[in-house]
């Protein structure tokens, strides 16, 4: 299709082609551009193109079109060649041949190529003169951009691609009846708009094509383009969706800018019912879903997910899953399921995505895309249903920056009261004159966050930042919370701020799942320097349930970071499950220095690998905290005036003048000021009194009566009672007390008008109504009185009036009681035989709430409005103005008397009882002619009435009229305790033994029926010993019908509680019984206490035992029967059931004969376990060292050869004393049998260490030759 006209000339081949072309055409004789073509081919255009191949603006390298000249026949240095494009008369390029290859390329600069379709061949001019040239060919040159340079360089699209469908405006709902009719896709012509340009749409995550057709340009208007039903089955069913698309052009151009997709067209897609609604993804709050990563890269993304309800709410709840499918250019998306989120059966949650997550779709100018949905599933992992997708576009560049590195931490555990330090390592973009900020910041959804922060220049890479524990306060026990840092160019525009990877640390407290790790040399929690060798604490992990890929975090905390240390190990095959326990780490000395007379806190963590749907999860272990420099012992606080024995309670009368406080201290100094604390429970009644020690080691301090008065409540209260001192960095803590303080007992009863029995006229009254409260134990100013009373009116209304509320206890009233005036015009329009109330209390704690208030004992009056005019009744025929009787004369009941002239057999004659504790019961019978009834008084209630004051009055009822009788008061005094049972253990006698060695399981205990048991009663029982908690065996136990017959059978008593105690141990049995069926502890009648001696209990020293002593094992002669020194102990148990026997759980490392003789065979660790007949157990740990075993090499050697060959040896090590001194001691002949070797220590100059038996060791000429020994450590 040439059209420059020629001279004669000789054709060359093949035609013009370049490295960059994209072919559009292909011949099938490619010496014949316009002859027959190939039907197919990678890449043919689907509509003719006139031009053979074609190069775009992508294609250049440099903005230079490079064009490939084969080598031609007959070429020489000197030929000239050139290319023509467009215009025959200007060559585009051209050169000489300086040397001869394969082809050539004559380059073109990008400005000098004319666009569109252009002719182009290549030519020679021979040195000789003679012109070759090709066919002329046509090909496109297209370094125009589809759409253009897109100059709005502030939208997240590239404004001139434009997308709408067709009928279906933006929001538009699209159901399954609008996709079975067609959906089109229409696309406006954008800039430079060709046939063979290729759009890529994307469809609710699924991608199709289509191919501009020379009528689709010609064609005014958009481009109409139907979105295949296959793609839209295939995509999202359910969601708001985002349709866009992006075209390249038939050289491969794209359009220009950093985006090259169009705004995405959001419509909704409903076609399926099952899915749930989809999720929306806020970025700060604001929905969106297209995230530029380049200026929102610190923003906060959440994604609002839609669930059901349901009723009845499940318990357990489900859980919401969000999955998130993440694709970056071509690659192949990525899945990842987030943490699964309790559900709270409010319709949704609010899930956090990470930063990262999103950033992982972020590509530059290729806009990356993020499928997200959720799924629920119940607390078995049933999946009960799934979202439709929410499609996200994620457009901007990545930042590179690592996390922090946080020491002291454990996994993600940092400690509580420890100073930190945040290393921050290079990254990505820096700058040493930006600003570097350090940031520690909680977030609490739907409430204020707690941020820290460090600002600082950024200076050179890297860098330690310290924060103070009081900084790190404000995050204690409030969760996890998240630690990175950031930095800022200065540009102030949204993108100026980055931020790296987040570290997740809590600070609180620990779960714990393993024991704490075990430190050499620990004495009662205290590490002696003179102990600790070189300063180097060694520790190690007593915990077997580690794996392989499992890793070890560590800590020991000191004052600061610098006295502190920490590491983490992998575990591997030769650490795994109890070789762990095997293992020793050092800590830096600087710990042990820079922690004297401070302490030091020691952990370890194991983390363990999760899984695809677990996340990793930490085994926390106790924690050890150990205090560094000489022992000091505090001992159990005393409370002088608190129960002599077992300090265990105290009484308020015995604390008139204060409560004295002792301790006992080892290793006291007169400069120390020692701190005793008193603490009662809810925040009131606390003090701390500061004593100067005292070089005898005994200390003490008063509590004043006011503070001990403030902890009195009408149910007890536990006080805490402790002491300690501060030297050096250290404090010293004793172990708390916890003592009760009793309730005041005998607390006095209002009064009124000075009346004292239960029955009060109203004429009685006078022109004034005085109340009266005498003084009580303990009485305080501005303690807060209580007083109400109540009572029936005559029109049958109720008196309720508050004569005190909170009022403040005066110091006339401190020295005289309370004096009161009452309402008495009320008081006067009492409803005859109605009950009036006097409730009087007093709040010791000097608190204005009414709950904080002890009652007193309480006044009632049953009113009179006349005076009596009937005798009183007679308690067992006795009468008198006060009958004081013993309840256990009348174990079996008695009667009550009613005689008076005039009765007849139509009067009801009803006997009223009313007891000090204001309980009544009445009975009633009809008169008899003889004037005389006798009422009965059952044992039951006789019970009721022990330790009361029973009130007893009758009425006579005659037709209508009624008339009283005076009242007979009789005081029943309580029964002494001699007359009640022992509860006895095992049928074991008062002041006798419990042997544990003889029985196993929980003893039992029995209690025998006792006078005026009944059914209903209410039983306490108490274990108490010096020292411990006391044991409650029964706490208001309800007294059945079995009970009456046959006393309290087989009531276990807790073995545990038993063994705790030392051996020989007083034990005091106490029993109390409510004989009137109250359930209130201070109402029970006490019986005769029990006491035993505690013995039997297994013991064994669990102190650790260390078997350091050198020993050589497996010496090849016979033994002299002598033990290594050092290397044996003997450790035998005591008590128990006695048929001791004794076990090593790794005899390997120590064994352990049936005498308790301990040997160490290896270094390493090992439990000794001792059981008795009755398989109780105790254990002590052996830890072993030293152990070695002689390697000979019999080889005549020099001592530095000799040397070289100890330095091969695993765990090998040069000869020493103490091993020879061992194998003469232990093995018959030991040192003729290695006389005349290499020990291979260098001593001076020529000489190294040398063995004979009749010499020892000595310096010989290391030239020599002799064979050599060695020690091998054995493990």
């Amino acid at each position: 299709m040439s059209t420059v006209p020629t001279p004669p000339y000789d054709l060359l081949k093949p035609t013009p082609s370049s490295p960059a072309q994209i072919q559009l055409r292909k011949p099938i004789d490619a010496d014949d551009p316009d002859g027959p073509e190939e039907p197919d081919f990678p890449r043919k255009p689907l509509y003719r193109e006139d031009a053979l191949w074609g190069v775009g603006h992508r294609s250049m390298q440099e903005g230079m079109l490079d064009i490939r000249v084969v080598a031609w026949f007959g070429l020489t240095v000197g030929d000239y060649f050139e290319v023509l494009i467009k215009d025959q008369k200007d060559p585009k390029a051209f050169d000489y041949v300086r040397e001869v290859k394969s082809e050539y390329l004559l380059s073109v600069k990008k400005a000098d190529l004319p666009e569109g379709e252009v002719p182009i061949f290549t030519r020679v001019f021979r040195s000789n003169g003679q012109e070759s040239r090709t066919h002329t060919i046509l090909v496109l040159i297209k370094t125009t951009l589809p759409g253009g340079k897109d100059l709005k360089f502030w939208e997240a699209w590239h404004s001139e691609l434009k997308l709408s469908l067709e009928d279906l405006p933006e929001e538009s709902i699209i159901d399954k009846d609008i996709v079975a009719a067609g959906v089109w896709c229409l696309i406006e012509k954008y800039p430079n708009c060709r046939k063979n340009d290729r759009f890529t749409i994307n469809w609710a995550g699924e991608e199709f094509y289509y191919t501009v057709s020379p009528e689709d340009v010609a064609h005014p208007g958009p481009i109409r383009v139907q979105v295949p039903p296959e793609t839209i089955g295939k995509g999202i069913q359910d969601g708001v969706i985002g349709v866009g698309f992006t075209v390249q052009d038939v050289v491969g151009n794209q359009p220009g800018g950093n985006y090259t997709y169009s705004k995405p067209y959001k419509v909704r897609l409903q076609t399926d019912k099952k899915l749930y609604k989809p999720p929306v993804l806020r970025v700060d709050g604001e929905p969106t879903t297209q995230v530029d990563f380049d200026t929102q890269h610190n923003s906060v993304f959440v994604l609002k997910t839609y669930v059901p309800s349901y009723k009845p709410k499940p318990n357990p709840r489900h859980a919401i899953t969000v999955v998130l499918s993440i694709k970056k250019g071509d690659d192949t998306p990525v899945e990842v399921r987030l943490k699964g989120v309790l559900d709270t059966n409010v319709e949704g949650e609010e899930i956090n995505v990470p930063n990262d997550i999103i950033a992982k779709a972020a590509g530059g100018q290729e806009r990356g895309e993020i499928l997200a949905w959720v799924e629920v599933h119940n607390a078995s992992g049933t999946k009960l249903g799934s979202s439709g997708y929410a499609q996200i576009f994620v457009v901007g560049t990545a930042t590179k920056m690592p996390a922090p590195l946080v020491s002291p931490m454990e996994g993600t555990l940092m400690p509580l009261d420890t100073d930190a330090a945040a290393t921050i390592p290079n990254y990505e973009p820096w700058n040493r004159t930006w600003r570097e900020d350090l940031v520690i910041r909680l977030g609490k959804e739907g409430g204020s966050s707690v941020i820290y922060t460090d600002s600082r220049l950024a200076g050179e890479q890297g860098g330690v930042r310290d924060v103070l524990k009081e900084d790190l306060k404000q995050f204690e026990n409030k969760g996890p919370f998240s630690i990175f840092y950031r930095v800022n160019n200065g540009k102030g525009l949204a993108s100026s701020i980055r931020q790296s990877e987040v570290v997740t640390a809590e600070i609180g407290v620990r779960v714990i799942d393993a024991p704490a790790p075990i430190v050499k040399y620990n004495v009662n929690g205290n590490l002696d320097p003179k102990d600790v060798k070189r300063s180097v604490i060694q520790m190690s992990f007593p915990f077997i349930g580690a794996t392989v890929g499992c890793r070890i975090y560590w800590n020991v905390v000191g004052v600061d970071p610098e006295a502190s240390d920490s590491g983490s190990f992998l575990i591997d095959a030769s650490t795994e499950g109890p070789l762990l326990t095997q293992l020793w780490i050092e800590v830096s000395p600087s710990v042990m220095r820079l922690n004297l007379d401070g302490s030091i806190r020691c952990s370890y963590s194991v983390q363990k690998e999760g899984t695809a749907t677990t996340p990793k999860t930490y085994v926390r272990s106790e924690l050890l905290n150990l205090t560094v420099g000489p022992l000091v012992e505090l001992s159990l606080p005393r409370v002088v005036e608190a129960d002599k024995v077992l300090q265990d309670q105290l009484h308020p009368k015995n604390v008139l003048n204060g409560a004295t406080l002792e301790g006992n201290v080892t290793n006291l100094r007169p400069t120390d000021e020692v701190i005793f604390r008193w603490e009662g429970e809810f925040g009131i009644s606390i003090t701390e009194v500061t004593v100067k020690g005292d070089s005898g080691g005994k200390v003490k301090a008063v509590i004043t009566p006011d503070i001990i008065a403030l902890a009195i409540r009408e149910r007890g209260n536990y006080i805490t009672v402790d002491y300690r001192f501060t030297r050096g960095q250290i404090t010293y803590r004793s172990k708390p007390l916890k003592i009760k303080l009793l309730l005041v007992t005998a607390l006095p009863a209002p009064t009124l008008n000075k009346i004292e029995n239960g029955v009060f006229p109203l004429l009685a009254l006078g022109s004034e109504a005085k109340i009266h409260v005498p003084k009580w134990i303990m009485i305080q100013k501005d303690q807060r009185m209580f007083l109400t009373i109540k009572g029936t009116l005559n029109d049958g209304s109720a008196l309720d009036e508050v004569i005190y509320s909170a009022e403040k206890v005066t110091e006339e009233e401190v020295a005289n009681g309370v004096n009161v005036l009452g309402p008495v015009e009320q008081l006067r329009n009492l409803k005859p035989d109605s009950i009036l109330s006097f409730i009087f209390g007093v709040s010791f704690a000097q608190r204005d709430e009414a709950e904080t208030q002890v009652p007193f004992a309480k006044c009632e009056y049953h009113v009179q409005a006349v005076p009596a005019t009937l005798p009183a009744p007679a308690f067992d025929a006795n009468t008198g103005p006060t009958l004081n009787v013993s309840g256990l004369g009348y174990k079996q009941g008695t009667n009550v008397l009613v005689a008076y002239s005039g009765m007849t057999t139509a009067q009801d004659i009803t006997l009223e009882m009313m007891l000090s504790d204001g309980t009544f019961a009445f009975t009633a019978l009809k008169g008899l002619s003889g004037g005389r009834v006798t009422f009965a008084l059952t044992p039951r209630f006789i019970a009721q009435c022990v330790g009361k004051t029973l009130t007893l009055r009758y009425k006579v009822t005659t037709g209508s009229k009624v008339v009283w009788s005076d009242t007979q008061i009789v005081k029943v005094s309580p029964i002494s305790a001699e007359y009640f049972p022992q509860a006895l253990i095992n049928k074991i006698a008062d002041n006798g033994a419990v042997n544990l060695a003889t029985f196993g399981g929980d003893p039992t205990l029995t209690l025998p029926i006792w006078i005026l048991i009944f059914a209903g009663q209410r039983v306490w029982i108490t274990l108490r010993s010096l020292g411990v908690a006391q044991l409650n065996v029964l706490a208001n136990y309800v007294v059945t019908d079995t009970d009456v017959t046959k006393g309290l059978q087989n009531i276990p008593v807790s073995r545990a509680w038993l063994e705790a105690l030392p051996a020989n141990r007083t034990v005091v049995v106490e029993v109390g019984v409510a004989l009137d069926g109250s359930d209130k502890e201070e109402n029970k009648q006490p019986f005769k206490s029990t006491t035993y001696t505690i013995s039997g209990q297994l013991k064994i020293d669990q102190n650790y035992m260390y078997l350091n002593g050198v020993s050589i094992k497996g010496f090849p002669l016979g033994r002299t029967g002598a033990d290594s020194i050092g290397n044996t102990q003997y450790r035998q148990a005591s008590g128990g059931a006695g048929g001791y026997t004794y076990a090593s759980n790794n005899p390997r490392v120590a064994s352990v004969d049936a005498g308790g003789k301990v040997t160490g065979n290896a270094i390493g660790t090992a439990l000794i376990t001792v059981t008795d007949k009755n398989l109780t157990k105790v254990s002590y740990y052996v830890w072993v060292s030293n152990i070695y075993r002689f390697v000979f090499n019999n080889s005549r050697l020099t001592a530095r050869e000799g040397a070289a060959w100890i330095n091969t040896i695993p765990w090998g090590s040069y000869m020493f004393d103490a091993a020879l001194y061992d194998i003469q001691r232990c093995y018959v002949g030991s040192w003729n049998y290695i006389d005349s070797r290499w020990a291979s220590t260098f001593v001076y100059n020529q000489a190294w260490t040398f063995f004979e038996a009749r010499a020892g060791i000595y310096g010989r000429y290391a030239e020599e030759r002799y064979p050599v020994m060695a020690l091998q450590s054995i493990y």
